[in-house]
Order: structure tokens, then sequence, then C-alpha cells
């Protein structure tokens, strides 16, 4: 306890010295004209990259040695916040073993989150034990935890029935044979070099207690397509969530429980969907609170993940070469969630022309409506939002107007006696497509119900409940929800899908915008959206490259 404390103090001193202040930001951009994301893969290389000025941006520091590296640039400089972010490990519940609690519950006993965070992080994480990370308001503190014990483990097993047999493994009592070995999927380590390693000290740890198991790192979108159809048994990665704690209900709720959903560990338990079907709909914030509470208990008992540590957003930045970052808690100032970061930064030369980005795998999907790693989002965050009607604030964290100059939260009458949520988005009347086709409400209408009667995995909680969504002008949107939610603002804000591109797309997973040439103007793609930047070139293995957008609503005045 007082090492998990020590840790904790270190983590917090550290944000605290460096966290969000005010600071001088502007509301328009970008600032350059342009900017190449060099695809490096490999650790070391993508170190000597920024330290030759190859790259300006190292985002998203990790591994001790390179944040100690970075700060001892002299042109260098590090930014920290804390993140809403959760590395995980996750079982397949589907199938044997993981499909029985006292194994996951036996397998919490071996992490020895204290130790990984000292050794290969230097103290540089938050151990976390829930399922909330604690720069969420909704973290609850105290929850039953599985603190490292590999004695109590063995004892939990051997109560079970999972006996040891002569070979030194465990008996699976429900067929009377060894157990199988499993299968732990990481990263490789020239990607996630920290994520690979946890994944073998984790299977060194199984099978010293009998569970049979195997590392297995493996090429990253590999790895990603084995998810997206249960081919595994268990893997580690990690999850940049959002301030409010719905992204629950995506993870456990049997519903999503979908090919290439977000359930990935198969949770079906009916009182734990109780419990988040409270949580998806919540009428007010007590009620909220009250079902993220009841959620995560639940999950700490079932434990279809273990939750490992929450990472605050570690970033360098050559001062010599750029300026202008914005910090900001939840996100980080280089995460594409930050947009005024990307709007704001600037060479110290001068605006306008080019930075080099790292970004340090693939994007192997650009299509907006079936991307789901944060790769494919460094890019598309900041040519295709899928949202942005309104923005964060990065000072207060508060909602702000963006893309809509107002809304309106009210109510209707579904039936007799049931009422659900009605959102007002009024939107501005300058904003156009990169491709300069103008923005309108219709636009807002066609990318919910899109999303909606497509049943699109990634944004199915959000559209579920989306009853129907009117025009009454070009400028005005209302949408109308089943239920009455607190969350339903951020469910109403997806607009991102421009109706004359998308409205001929019958098949969107084999939809590849980013390859497929534009209808009328030449040198574009069907990758049409509203981001401050519009995708040029994209060379697999290579680079991406993006230009501003010159038809982006925010650019500073002349």
């Amino acid at each position: 306890m007082r090492r998990t404390l020590a840790i904790i103090a270190m983590v917090v001193m550290m944000v605290s010295m460096i966290g969000v202040a005010a600071m001088a930001y502007e509301k328009t951009g970008p600032r350059v004209d342009e900017i190449i994301m060099p695809i490096i893969k490999e650790q070391q290389a993508r170190l000597i990259a920024f330290e030759r000025g190859d790259s300006v941006v190292i985002p998203g520091l990790t591994a001790a040695a390179d944040i100690a590296k970075v700060k001892g640039l002299s042109n260098a400089a590090v930014n920290m916040n804390y993140g809403y972010h959760m590395f995980y490990m996750c079982f397949n519940m589907r199938k044997d073993p993981f499909n029985a609690q006292v194994v996951r519950q036996a397998v919490a006993h071996i992490v020895d989150r204290d130790n990984i965070i000292r050794t290969l992080f230097a103290g540089n994480m938050l151990p976390l034990s829930s399922f909330v990370p604690q720069a969420s308001p909704f973290y609850k503190s105290d929850v039953p935890v599985y603190p490292y014990n590999p004695t109590k483990a063995k004892q939990i097993l051997d109560a079970a029935g999972y006996v040891v047999g002569k070979d030194g493994k465990r008996i699976d009592p429900t067929t009377g044979k060894t157990m199988r070995e499993v299968k732990f999927y990481t990263p490789t380590y020239e990607v996630a070099a920290t994520s690979a390693e946890i994944g073998r000290i984790i299977v060194e740890a199984m099978n010293a207690i009998g569970i049979p198991a195997k590392h297995e790192p493996m090429d990253f979108n590999v790895m990603l397509d084995k998810l997206d159809v249960s081919d595994f048994d268990m893997f580690a990665l990690a999850w940049s969530l959002s301030r409010n704690p719905d992204f629950l209900y995506d993870f456990f709720h049997s519903s999503q429980d979908v090919e290439a959903g977000y359930n990935r560990p198969g949770t079906r338990d009916a009182q734990l969907d109780k419990a988040l079907e409270k949580l998806y709909a919540p009428v007010d914030l007590k009620t909220a609170k009250a079902a993220a509470d009841a959620s995560q208990l639940i999950l700490a008992r079932l434990m279809p993940y273990v939750p490992l540590y929450s990472r605050p957003y570690i970033d360098g930045f050559r001062k010599d070469i750029v300026k202008g970052w914005v910090p900001m808690n939840g996100f980080g100032a280089a995460n594409y969630n930050n947009i005024w970061t990307t709007l704001n930064i600037e060479r110290v030369a001068g605006t306008g022309g080019t930075i080099r980005w790292l970004l340090s795998e693939e994007p192997k999907n650009l299509n907006p409506v079936t991307a789901s790693q944060a790769y494919e989002w460094e890019v598309l965050g900041r040519v295709a939002p899928m949202g942005g009607l309104r923005q964060i604030d990065p000072v207060t964290g508060a909602d702000i107007p963006w893309m809509a100059k107002s809304w309106e939260i009210g109510q209707w009458q579904v039936s007799p006696g049931q009422f659900g949520t009605l959102i007002t988005w009024h939107l501005r009347d300058d904003i156009k497509w990169s491709d300069g086709v103008p923005f309108t409400s219709a636009d807002v209408k066609f990318t919910l119900e899109y999303l909606r009667d497509n049943k699109a995995p990634r944004y199915l909680s959000a559209t579920q409940s989306i009853v129907k969504v009117e025009t009454p002008d070009k400028y005005t949107a209302k949408v109308y929800f089943s239920n009455l939610s607190y969350w339903n603002i951020d469910n109403a804000d997806y607009c991102g899908l421009p109706a004359h591109i998308w409205k001929d797309v019958k098949d969107y997973k084999a939809f590849e915008p980013w390859k497929e040439a534009h209808p009328t103007v030449a040198g574009m793609t069907k990758l049409v959206g509203l981001g401050p930047f519009v995708l040029k070139e994209y060379k697999v293995g290579e680079y991406v490259r993006m230009i501003k957008n010159v038809n982006y609503f925010a650019l500073p005045t002349k």
C-alpha cells in the first residue's frame, strides 16, 4: 500500500507541475499549411527522428527511458496531463478457461501493478483497479480489489477444483483434462515495447501458478482483426476514453457483444445489464453517478478486464521548431481529441509551412464509420471528425459552441406517459465541407440516421435510441430520442458524413473513401470532412500527408 501511494504521489506531483493553467490560445486555425505524419513503428527510430527534427511532435510517451531522454534534450519540451486513459488486460469470456469467474479472479491476483509501473515506467503511471480512470469525476476509488498475491491465486483455483496435475499444469474440473494453453496477444516489441513486456510478465506469472499460457506478440492490425471476430483468449491494449462513463455500456452490455463491437470480452450478465442501462440513460447527474458506482462494483466482481494503469498523456515537442501547443486534461496536448493544438501549433519561424508529426502505426482504415484504432483517428480526427457541433474548453473542460452556435435540451412526448430527450441544434451558416459544399442540418440528419439505420457497431449505443431527426430549416436540426438521458446531448453530436458523398454508399463496411476519387473535385478523394485539414496523400508504410482545408470555417482572418 505504501508503495502504491508513493507511485500515486509521484505522478500527482509531476502532473501538478505541468498541469493546465490559464493559457493563450485561439479558436481559429490551422497555422500551418501542411502536416506530414511519418509512419515510424520502431520505438528507437521514433526517438531518433525527434532528436533530428524529422518530427517536431512525439506523442504519447510511455517508456521511462524515452521520457527521460526527451526531458534531457535542451531543445525539447515535455507536456503532461491527466488522461481519460485505461490500460487493461481483457479475457474472452465466451470460452474456457476464462468463462469461469474464479479463473479470471485468480489471474487478477498475479498482476503486480506496482512492480510493472515502477520497473517499466519509473512510476510515471497511475495504478488502476477500477473500470473508470482517476481523471473522471465518476471514478469510484473504493471498489473491491485483487491485490498482488500469487498464493491467494493458487488457493482460489485449488478451492474451485483446478488442482495441479503431475506435469505442474492445472486440471480443468469440468473436463478432468489439463487446462488448454491460452494465448496472450499484445502488439510487438517494436511497436509497443511496454505492452509486449507486460504480456510476457503476466504469462510468466500464469505459468508459475499452473495456468498454461503463451505470449504471442503480433502485428497490430492483424491483432485487431482477430479481436473483431473474437478470435482470442486474452490480450492487452489501452483505451482513450471520454469524460462520461457511458463507455461502460459500450464495453460490457450484452447488446454490444456483436462482431466488431466494443464488448470484446463477451460480457453477458443480467445484473450488470440492468445497471448499465441506468447508466446509458440517466435522467440526471445523481442517477448517472449512482449507476456508474453500481456498474463499477459489479465489474469488479466479474473481472472481464484486469485494469492495470491509467496513463497521463505525456507528449514531447521540439520547442526550437514549433510553438503554440495547448495542454488539455483528459486528452493531453497532442491527441486528436484536442483540436486546440491542431489549430494553434505553428512553426517558430512563422505561420505557414510544414511540420512533421509522428504516427507510430499504420492507419489501416480511414473510413470514419468503421475506424476503431487511435492511429486511424489521429488522421481522421483532423480531416473528417464525426462530431464537433460542440468543443471542450481546454482550461475549464466545459462544452462551448463550435459548429453549432447554440443548442437546447428539452423533452417531447414519445407516447402517453412516456417522454424522451429533444436536442435542438442551431448551426452556423458559414460552414462548408472540405470540397466546398455547404454544411447544413440535412447533413446532421443524414449522419445520425445513416449510423442508426445501418446499426454501425461503433455508434450503435449512441444512435439506437434516436426516433427521428427533423430539419425545420437549413440550419436547425431537432434530434428526438425515445428515452430521457443525461448523455443524449453527446449522442446527438454526430454530423461527419457528407450526404452528397455517402448517400450512394450501400455497403459502409466495404467503402474506402480515401482510395476513391472525388466525383467532381480533381485531386480530392471521397474522404470529405469538416476538419481543419484535408488528406492529400497516404503512402502505406511511409507517411500520411494532410494539407490545410481552405474551406475550413475557422480559418484565421487575414
